[in-house]
C-alpha cells in the first residue's frame, strides 16, 4: 500500500486506515469510559468515532473514503452521526451492497466518499444494490450503474432532502413527493397516543402462559390472567394474541419492583387500539387490539385516537405506509420511533369507505384466527 500511496504524497496528504468495528456493548469499561466523554455523539461502535476523528484530520475540502456498515444510515442509535455528516460535510457517492455483498459474509455494508465542508445543493451519486442478491452481483451491477445512470439503480440526491425525514436516514432512493409529504405532513403521533413504555415481567416462565393453559373462566380483566399481545408471526387486521400475563396484585407488584420489570402504565391497561410485531421478516404488521388486553415489548400498541381507528389500521396495512417503513428504518426492527413519524392526514382516515373495507378485513381475520384451537374464541373447527 505504500508504494501505491507515495506518488499521492507527494501533492497531498494521504492516511489509510483499517479502523476496527466494536459496539458499544463488547467494549471494556476503559473504552467505553473513553469514548463516551471523547465521542458521546457517536459512541455506539468504534466506526462511528473513526469516521468524525478522521474528518477532523481532513483540511479544509478534503476528499475521504470509508467502507463501513451501512446501519448508519439508518438507525436511531446515529442519527446525530447522520446530521453531522449532511449538515456539514458532503456526500459526494455511496454504494450500498447486499448483505452478502461479500463472498463467504453476511454483514451491511457500505462504502462512500466524503468532502469534508458542506456544499449547498451538491447532488451525490448512490448505487443502490440492496436488490442484487450474492457477491457475484455486486460488482457487474455496480460497474453498470456508473456506465448508465437509467439503470434504474443509479441515483442523484441533494442530502439536504434527507434533513426533512424523521431520523434523517440517508434515504437516496426517496422521491420528491416522498420528502415533501414529510415536511407538509401532520405525523401520526399528533394524532394518537404512542404507548411510552410496555410491560416487562422478567420472567416470562413464571408470568406469562398461553391462554389455553389456563381457566377461561380465570382470563378476564378481574381474574388473575390478562390477554397479552407478544408480537408474533407475519399476521394483519386481527390475531396473534395467544398468551396471557398473570395481572394479579403480586405480580403487577413485582413488575412495578424488580429492577429488570417493567409495570404497564395503569392508563393503558385493557386500552382498545392497534398493535403490531417489532421484528419482522421485511414487511410490517398491524392487528387491532381488542380491549381487555395489555401487551408487552414484543408488541407495542398504540392507542388514544383521535381519529378512527380503523382508517389508522388500514393506512398502516397499506402499501403506501410499507414504502414510508422501509425509508424511514430499512431493517428488521420496526421501532415505535418509525410508526410515530408516519405523515397522516386526517381527510383520509375518515373515509367511510376505507373505514368498512378494514372492519370487514378485521372480521375476516377474526373469523380465520377463532377457526383453530390457539384462540381463545375456539369453539369449534370449521369444518365440523
Amino acid at each position: 500500500m505504500q508504494t501505491e500511496l507515495e506518488p499521492l504524497s507527494r501533492r497531498y496528504d494521504v492516511v489509510v486506515a483499517n479502523p476496527p468495528y466494536m459496539g458499544s456493548k463488547n467494549m471494556n469499561k476503559w473504552l467505553g469510559d473513553w469514548v463516551k466523554k471523547h465521542y458521546k455523539d457517536v459512541k455506539g461502535d468504534l466506526f462511528s468515532c473513526f469516521m468524525t476523528r478522521n474528518v477532523g484530520m481532513g483540511t479544509e475540502h478534503a476528499q475521504l473514503g470509508f467502507m463501513t456498515p451501512y446501519v448508519w444510515m439508518f438507525i436511531g442509535t446515529y442519527e446525530k452521526l447522520r446530521k453531522f455528516v449532511i449538515q456539514q460535510n458532503t456526500i459526494t457517492s455511496l454504494i450500498q451492497l447486499e448483505y452478502s455483498g461479500f463472498s463467504g459474509a453476511t454483514v451491511p455494508i457500505c462504502t462512500f466518499t466524503l468532502q469534508k465542508g458542506y456544499c449547498p445543493g451538491y447532488r451525490g451519486g448512490y448505487v443502490r444494490l440492496s436488490d442484487f442478491a450474492g457477491a457475484d452481483q455486486q460488482a457487474p451491477r455496480a460497474l453498470e450503474a456508473l456506465a448508465d445512470a437509467d439503470c434504474g439503480w443509479f441515483y442523484r440526491a441533494d442530502a439536504e432532502g434527507f434533513g426533512a425525514i424523521p431520523g434523517s436516514p440517508i434515504a437516496y432512493w426517496a422521491t420528491d413527493h416522498f420528502i415533501d409529504n414529510c415536511r407538509e405532513g401532520s405525523s401520526v403521533s399528533s394524532y394518537a397516543c404512542f404507548t411510552g413504555s410496555q410491560n416487562i415481567t422478567a420472567d416470562n416462565a413464571k408470568y406469562v402462559r398461553f391462554s389455553w393453559e389456563v381457566s377461561l373462566g380465570d382470563c378476564s380483566e378481574q381474574g388473575t390472567w390478562v390477554p397479552y399481545a407478544k408480537g408474533g408471526d407475519f399476521r394483519r387486521w386481527f390475531g396473534n394474541i395467544d398468551s396471557v400475563v398473570n395481572w394479579s396484585t403480586p405480580a403487577r407488584s413485582f413488575y412495578a419492583a424488580n429492577k429488570t420489570s417493567n409495570l404497564l402504565d395503569n392508563s393503558l391497561w385493557y386500552s382498545e387500539g392497534i398493535t403490531y410485531t417489532d421484528i419482522t421478516s421485511g414487511k410490517s404488521h398491524f392487528r387491532y387490539l381488542p380491549s381487555g388486553c395489555v401487551f408487552d415489548k414484543a408488541g407495542p400498541s398504540i392507542v388514544c385516537f383521535n381519529l378512527p381507528l380503523w382508517g389508522v389500521l388500514g393506512l398502516f396495512n397499506s402499501s403506501t405506509a410499507q414504502y414510508y417503513f422501509d425509508i424511514f428504518n430499512p431493517t428488521l426492527h420496526l421501532q415505535t420511533r418509525d410508526v410515530k413519524a408516519m405523515p397522516i392526514k386526517a381527510a383520509v382516515n375518515e373515509d367511510e369507505r376505507i373505514q368498512k373495507l378494514v372492519v370487514e378485513n378485521v372480521r375476516l381475520s377474526q373469523l380465520d384466527w377463532d377457526s383453530f384451537e390457539c384462540s381463545k374464541g375456539f369453539k369449534r373447527h370449521p369444518l365440523f
